[in-house]
């Protein structure tokens, strides 16, 4: 599954795995994955696949010296162009403090936080101001683009060609191998904005969520399934070509995070992975660097530290090519505990903290800080929706009727008004609620615990034995009508949920055993579908693509976020169909047909849309919320005093 975008990258219209309480929910979790064979390493990404090398390693790729013109502005077949940001004012209007620490928390440690490869809330939320993009999305208005390492785009329509100038002068934040040894200062170039890809487009690579929507599933030829061709025409001057049109292929050709090339392309002794980034043996060692634990980026903000179950610090990159960040230093605190992090914010201990339980939260807002004026609560929409998925692998999940019975059973707006205090509304499908896309004639799924028992009989499961859980026999197997559910360990409110769902279940005889995991262990779980059912919840962009997670070319691909292995050929055609179409009346129409098939097959129970729910220390000024995610812009903020920490 998947979750994604924050302030940096926000522009981009994936889906990110969400979990219930992180400390700045930004983006939620996982993004799609590869349909079935990628294309050869001599294919590329439609480059040649000689390749050269320079004192840090792997060199880029053929140098072309033709370019494509364009036309008007921030969307395909137009052209955009940027002013030269004044250094002197953060984008909050105001000078950069001398000192001042932003502080915020998270709960669990994530794996890796390369931004190509890792797919949680919480990696994203510490990348978001280290890395950049060629474009931003704008915040106020996210159907403009404006320049970020591009400096300006132009658009072919007819050759379907970006052909993007990037900006000079703009300098990797430092780094080190794990000896200690630095790697050279460098300049960023139209070479790593080719490397970015070949890490990306590398059938071996975890980046699968990204690599979907670069993904043609009608391609015949392995070499024929990637969608663009990457080429470097000089040193400033990129082109990126599609084979195909894509609706959404401003965001994912100007929306990805650049990664540095003479960092990701060697191993931890700074010698050469492999000199052919499409490589088995490259994606191998890109996959395990040594850099997953570490961040470097062009942004307003350095990585300098982290130390698991404990913090990550960043520092203002006092040599940004942009408008600087206002705050000196952000410290993450590692707060897996949401009674104590509620604490933390309460007592100004902390900036900002995300209380996603609704009781914590209206308990918190009784608080002497709050009522004086020292704390803020505040509460705002959030592009999200949370649901329970369905593993189709599973015997007893695999029927229709049966996931809808379990959705017939589940008191969803009895969760809204008495465990989320009426702070959430219904969802029925996958498109953003209150979207032009989102069919608000389907009707949510009413509770009805006999219509649940009349579908599981349907099924073929009954109490024969009078235990209380029904069963069936297949293939002369008697099999008993049960699952796990896995949820985040860490959120109370997950663990009521999934408390009211197995009693309810149990009503109509099925057995729900609630399985609590740390993310870190829900992850793998997901990504090889070892799982029955999980509650989760999918972050959503400004525009959808539902490949990466309901087409089904990604059911059977590790790391993809159709972590469900759901499958509906129709549904296929449609996603497919959506891809090539920029009429606006037939977008909406094709969505409508998209939500309908979802809703009526179930795969997931669509449980509600809910507000996110937060504290923060008064002294933070400047603060906006907005329709896309994290709801607010972090590089507008500023403050009435600093705090100054000694460490």
């Amino acid at each position: 599954m998947n979750l994604r975008t924050t302030c940096t990258w926000s522009i981009t219209g994936a889906l990110w795995l969400m979990i219930a309480g992180c400390g700045s929910d930004s983006p939620p979790a996982k993004t799609g994955g590869t349909a079935g064979s990628a294309p050869t390493a001599s294919s590329g990404t439609g480059t040649s696949s000689a390749e050269g090398t320079d004192a840090a390693g792997p060199a880029g790729t053929e140098v072309a010296t033709t370019r494509t013109g364009g036309a008007a502005a921030d969307s395909p077949g137009a052209t955009a162009a940027s002013a030269a940001p004044d250094r002197s004012k953060t984008m909050g209007g105001v000078a950069p403090a001398r000192s001042d620490t932003l502080l915020f928390g998270y709960r669990n440690d994530p794996d890796s936080i390369n931004p190509l490869t890792a797919n949680d809330n919480v990696s994203r939320e510490f990348q978001m101001w280290v890395y950049d993009t060629l474009a931003d999305q704008k915040y106020p208005d996210p159907d403009v683009l404006t320049p970020g390492l591009a400096e300006s785009w132009t658009f072919d329509e007819p050759s379907l060609t970006f052909t993007i100038k990037l900006r000079k002068g703009v300098k990797w934040h430092p780094a080190k191998l794990p000896n200690g040894k630095p790697l050279p200062t460098r300049e960023f170039t139209a070479k790593d904005v080719k490397f970015t890809f070949d890490c990306i487009l590398n059938p071996n690579s975890k980046a699968a969520s990204w690599r979907s929507y670069f993904t043609d599933p009608d391609a015949k030829e392995a070499s024929e399934r990637i969608k663009v061709k990457v080429t470097v025409v000089d040193d400033y001057l990129v082109k990126i070509k599609w084979t195909k049109p894509y609706f959404l292929a401003d965001e994912f050709t100007l929306g990805i995070p650049i990664i540095p090339r003479h960092v990701y392309s060697v191993d931890k002794e700074g010698e050469p992975i492999s000199f052919d980034f499409m490589s088995e043996e490259f994606a191998e060692g890109f996959n395990n660097h040594w850099a997953n634990s570490l961040m470097c980026g062009t942004g307003p903000m350095m990585f300098r530290e982290w130390t698991k179950d404990q913090r990550v610090v960043l520092e203002r990159n006092t040599s940004y090519w942009g408008e600087p960040f206002y705050f000196s230093r952000v410290i993450f605190k590692a707060i897996s505990n949401p009674n104590t992090a509620r604490e933390n914010v309460l007592n100004n201990e902390m900036d900002w903290f995300i209380i996603p339980d609704k009781n914590l939260f209206f308990e918190g807002k009784e608080n002497e800080n709050v009522k004086n004026g020292k704390v803020v609560p505040v509460d705002y929409d959030y592009p999200a929706y949370r649901m329970i998925a369905y593993n189709q692998k599973r015997e007893f999940l695999k029927d229709k009727k049966v996931r809808w019975a379990l959705s017939h059973a589940t008191p969803v707006q009895n969760i809204i008004d008495v465990v989320l205090k009426g702070l959430a509304r219904r969802t029925t499908g996958p498109m953003l609620f209150g979207s032009r896309g989102y069919d608000s004639s389907i009707p949510p799924v009413p509770y009805d615990l006999e219509m649940a028992a009349k579908l599981l009989t349907e099924a073929g499961w009954e109490d024969t034995d009078g235990s209380g859980t029904r069963s069936k026999t297949v293939n002369g197997q008697k099999l008993a009508a049960r699952f796990d559910l896995m949820i985040y360990a860490d959120s109370p409110t997950y663990l009521t949920v999934a408390e009211i769902i197995k009693e309810n279940c149990r009503k109509v005889g099925v057995d729900v055993q609630i399985s609590p995991a740390k993310w870190n262990l829900m992850i793998p779980k997901l990504h090889q579908k070892e799982f029955d059912a999980a509650m989760l919840g999918w972050n959503m962009g400004w525009k959808q693509d539902l490949f990466q997670i309901w087409h089904s070319s990604q059911a059977d691909v590790p790391e993809s976020s159709n972590s469900i292995g759901y499958a509906n050929p129709e549904l296929d055609k449609l996603i497919e169909e959506m891809r090539v179409t920029f009429d606006p009346a037939k977008q909406i129409e094709i969505s409508f047909r998209m939500h309908r098939l979802i809703y009526d097959d179930q795969p997931y129970t669509f449980l509600y849309t809910d507000k996110q729910t937060a504290f923060h220390d008064a002294r933070l000024e400047n603060i906006k919320f907005y329709k896309i995610r994290p709801g607010y812009d972090v590089r507008e903020w500023f403050s009435s005093k600093p705090r100054e920490l000694t460490n």
